[in-house]
C-alpha cells in the first residue's frame, strides 16, 4: 500500500497532533493559519492569526483578539468561519469549516489572560482600536513602552480589550501533495465522524 493512503483514522489522529503542535510550537506551520469570516458588506476578510489552543475533545481551535477589532462585529453576526493551515514541509494543507464563538470578559478570557505573557499583552494598550486611520505610521502603543513591556499592573489596563475566539470543527479538507499522486480526503465531524476520500 502507498504510504499516502492511510487509513482515514490515523489521518485524523495526525491531523490532531499537528493542531496540538501547532498550537504549542511557535515555529511550527500550524502556528500561523489563515482565518476567514464573512464581513458586514458580504466580502471575505482573511488574515493569519496565532494559534493559542486546539482542544482534542471538543474539537476546537482558539486565537486572541482585540475586542474592538471589526471582525467582532462581523462575527457576532455571522460566525461561520474557516482555517487554512499548510505545511510545505509535509506538504499537507487543511481546510477547516468552524463556528465560532467570541468570548469576552469570562471565564474562557479569564484563564487565558493569565497564560498571556506581557509583550503579548501589550498588544492590548494601544490607545486606538485595530482598523483605525492613522495620520502617520504608528502601532497606536503609548511612546514609554516602545522597545519594552509593561509592568503587570500596567498591562491588566488592556483586559477589557482582550478576547477569545473560539472555533468549533464541523469539516475538514484534507490534502496531501505528492508526486506519486496527491490524496485528499474529507472528514466531517458534524454528528458521527465521517469520511470520504476525494479526488484532488
Amino acid at each position: 500500500m502507498d504510504q499516502f493512503d492511510k487509513n482515514p483514522k490515523e489521518i485524523l489522529n495526525n491531523i490532531k497532533q499537528l493542531l496540538s503542535i501547532g498550537a504549542q510550537d511557535r515555529k511550527h506551520a500550524f502556528h500561523t493559519p489563515i482565518f476567514s469570516n464573512n464581513s458586514d458588506n458580504n466580502s471575505i476578510n482573511s488574515r493569519v492569526v496565532v494559534l493559542r489552543k486546539f482542544n482534542e475533545e471538543n474539537f476546537t481551535l482558539s486565537f486572541n483578539t482585540d475586542y474592538r477589532s471589526p471582525k467582532i462585529i462581523d462575527l457576532k453576526k455571522n460566525n461561520l468561519s474557516n482555517f487554512v493551515f499548510y505545511d510545505s514541509k509535509i506538504k499537507v494543507q487543511l481546510r477547516i469549516k468552524t463556528i465560532t464563538t467570541v468570548h469576552h470578559n469570562n471565564d474562557v478570557t479569564k484563564e487565558a489572560w493569565e497564560q498571556t505573557r506581557l509583550f503579548s499583552r501589550k498588544c492590548y494598550l494601544t490607545q486606538k482600536a485595530p482598523s483605525s486611520i492613522t495620520a502617520i505610521p504608528e502601532d497606536g502603543i503609548s511612546k514609554h513602552l516602545k522597545g519594552i513591556d509593561p509592568l503587570l499592573t500596567e498591562s491588566e489596563q488592556g483586559y477589557k480589550n482582550f478576547t477569545v475566539i473560539k472555533n468549533l470543527i464541523q469539516e475538514i479538507d484534507w490534502l496531501y501533495l505528492a508526486s506519486s499522486g496527491h490524496r485528499r480526503l474529507k472528514i466531517s465531524l458534524k454528528n458521527k465522524t465521517k469520511f470520504d476520500w476525494l479526488i484532488p
